[in-house]
């Protein structure tokens, strides 16, 4: 008599079905080893960081215009250049007169923000320096503080006493070494009459951007950067875009790892028409394109 034995197909389709299921999690716990994904941030690692191998080059280079206003809605009373050289590990602030000319209508950067925003102040600047601009920020008094604030605060030595009056509120800044908030820095650089003109007063504007960036770049990682770029995204007007930010990244972590004081400031200089507008002198056009790494 001829047996018949019951199949036991679904045993294995079973033993299959947890196979399955452990082979799926053993590859999403080891995917990074497996199967590396691709990133935009160009030569860092799968955790974010610096590669051993990394050499920076001018490819790293970028040029940023940022802009400073009291209100989110009112024009810029504060043009800046920030100029970053990755091979050199060096950041240089421009601090830029609002009532620079450009071209022969002698626009100010003033009605040129005004009239076309953000972009066309990019294609002014580059217009008068021949350097590529990368991109511009905008920060109102508000963020301006949520930015510097997320740095730290900074030592800094006053020349002399200084009383600013910033509305109703008056705020007096004695000689010597202070250390200073966010807020005070907005006042030195925004409010503060240092009564020796506006070339003195942009190298104060550029000292202390300066040395926000010397005191605290230190403590950065990357991690850091990133809340930083969220906070900066949050907070400003701005054509940045994250895929720029992840493309330099690397060169940043590398100046913080190996950079000796990255942060330093040039003044522009020219001369005033009788009218306010300012003309930058050929000799100073050629130092701004040395810092932005074109001589």
């Amino acid at each position: 008599m001829t047996v018949h034995r019951r199949s036991n197909w679904y045993i294995y389709l079973l033993a299959f079905g947890i196979t399955a299921v452990f082979v799926v999690m053993a590859i999403m716990a080891f995917k990074w080893y497996l199967f590396p994904e691709n990133t935009d941030e160009v030569d860092l690692n799968k955790n974010g960081e610096l590669t051993k191998d990394f050499k920076p080059t001018a490819e790293y280079d970028f040029n940023i215009i940022t802009m400073l206003s009291e209100g989110e809605t009112d024009n810029p009373e504060l043009f800046v250049m920030a100029s970053y050289n990755a091979v050199d590990s060096r950041l240089a602030f421009i601090p830029l007169p609002a009532g620079i000319s450009i071209e022969k209508d002698e626009r100010t950067l003033t009605n040129i923000y005004a009239a076309q925003g953000g972009e066309g102040i990019i294609n002014a600047l580059e217009n008068i320096f021949g350097v590529r601009c990368d991109c511009y920020v905008k920060l109102d008094r508000r963020g301006f503080n949520d930015i510097v604030t997320s740095f730290g605060n900074i030592e800094y030595n006053i020349q002399s006493t200084l009383i600013v009056k910033d509305g109703s509120e008056v705020e007096t800044f004695n000689a010597g070494s202070k250390m200073l908030t966010a807020e005070s820095v907005y006042r030195l650089m925004m409010k503060a009459d240092f009564g020796e003109g506006e070339s003195y007063r942009f190298n104060i504007v550029g000292d202390l951007l300066a040395s926000t960036i010397n005191q605290n770049f230190r403590e950065l990682d990357t991690s850091m950067l990133d809340t930083f770029f969220n906070e900066l995204m949050s907070a400003a007007e701005t054509n940045l875009t994250e895929s720029l930010y992840r493309s330099k990244k690397a060169a940043l972590l590398n100046t913080i790892e190996y950079g000796v004081d990255p942060g330093e400031f040039y003044v522009p200089y020219g001369e005033y028409s009788d009218d306010g507008a300012f003309k930058v002198a050929e000799t100073s056009i050629i130092s701004v394109r040395q810092r932005a790494g074109l001589q």
